[in-house]
């Protein structure tokens, strides 16, 4: 068995724990990737605190980028050398992975959630025990790492995988939001609301902006909503033509003000906040859709006025990684950032990797957007 450097969580709510673990041998459809940066999501979090209930000892990590060391015998499209951003996995096989929509594959949770190979092995032991990990098909907090093929993304060589990292979930999962659910241009979208200006939010502004960049007289009026005055100093720079603060501004009222009293032609929402969801439902106008990103505690249920929601033809959706193909969205993302128009690297901040409990304090208390851990 091949050693590796990972951060484990040994119990629930417990701190991550560098530690030494063994990695099992390459299977056919499984690639060995030595990890240079791998960044954070509050995913990640939720299963150390136990808010999204999974077996522990665990590796999580969703978010990594690296060079490819090995590969299993039957992967055809990643070669030795290649990097490769890490992103969600599916089974390939189903009629929406077929469809390239493998965002909606009907073995996602498995397959991401799942914790284990799908003949119930595992990739890392520790202490000569199998521990949970093929989390998004990768785990990516252990260094190198097994993954699954489907989940490995090849970008050009030229790009910073340190900034790179960030593109596998939440950033993707922004953008994606807007491009491929919104639609500006297809639905004629002129006013969208993005409440929540995370770093996927902020990755949704930032697409925003391209389209309307790109597309002049689509998305005139794009609206954040967030409480950190910061990050909504940081969303004017992102693309925000306005900026509302629940906690100075009654955020329907000066919705429908900023559009005559129509509403919102779009909103995405951002926060996982059920409170907000609602408020994001109510400002959306005739015509207008509402999508959900974030995810509220589990059991939540958004509240929705049907007659309304009727005669207006409104639009309540959801989004899984911004119903995004990641073989080829990430490479446009990265395109767009090496074209300065997308910004992502503005969000983080890097760490050494076995600094990880600071970064994640930091990320928690609202000081850092998305750490990013860099693998020495």
């Amino acid at each position: 068995m091949v050693s590796a450097t990972a951060l484990i969580v040994p119990e629930k709510d417990a701190p991550f724990q560098v530690t030494e673990v063994q990695l099992d041998s390459l299977r056919p459809d499984e690639v060995s990737v030595q990890l240079k940066a791998t960044s954070i999501c509050a995913t990640d979090v939720a299963v150390q605190h136990g808010k999204i209930p999974l077996p522990f000892p665990i590796v999580v990590g969703h978010e990594g980028a690296g060079v490819v060391l090995e590969i299993g015998s039957a992967v055809s499209d990643i070669a030795v050398g290649d990097h490769v951003v890490l992103s969600y996995n599916s089974c390939g096989e189903c009629k929406p992975c077929r469809q390239q929509k493998n965002f909606r594959c009907i073995e996602t949770m498995g397959k991401n959630f799942g914790v284990q190979r799908k003949d119930g092995s595992q990739t890392i032991q520790w202490n000569g025990k199998p521990v949970s990990s093929c989390f998004f098909g990768q785990s990516s907090f252990c260094n190198p790492s097994i993954v699954q093929a489907a989940s490995c993304v090849k970008i050009d060589k030229s790009l910073d995988l340190s900034v790179m990292c960030s593109m596998g979930c939440g950033i993707q999962t922004g953008a994606g939001a807007v491009l491929n659910v919104v639609k500006p241009t297809e639905r004629d979208v002129n006013s969208l609301a993005i409440f929540g200006i995370g770093a996927v939010g902020s990755a949704a502004l930032m697409m925003a902006k391209v389209v309307a960049q790109d597309n002049p007289g689509t998305l005139s009026k794009i609206i954040a909503v967030d409480m950190d005055k910061e990050r909504l100093g940081l969303a004017r720079e992102f693309g925000a033509t306005h900026c509302l603060n629940p906690q100075t501004d009654d955020i329907q009222a000066k919705i429908m003000e900023l559009t005559g009293g129509e509403g919102v032609d779009a909103a995405v929402d951002c926060s996982g906040v059920l409170s907000v969801i609602n408020t994001m439902i109510e400002v959306i106008g005739t015509g207008g859709m509402a999508v959900t990103v974030g995810n509220p505690p589990n059991g939540s249920k958004a509240t929705v006025e049907i007659f309304p929601f009727i005669l207006g033809c409104k639009t309540y959706c959801a989004s899984h990684q911004g119903n995004s193909y990641s073989k080829s969205f990430i490479p446009y993302l990265a395109s767009l950032f090496k074209e300065n128009r997308f910004p992502i690297d503005r969000l983080q901040k890097k760490y050494d990797a076995e600094k990880v409990n600071e970064a994640i304090s930091d990320m928690t208390s609202g000081a850092v957007i998305k750490p990013v851990l860099i693998w020495a």
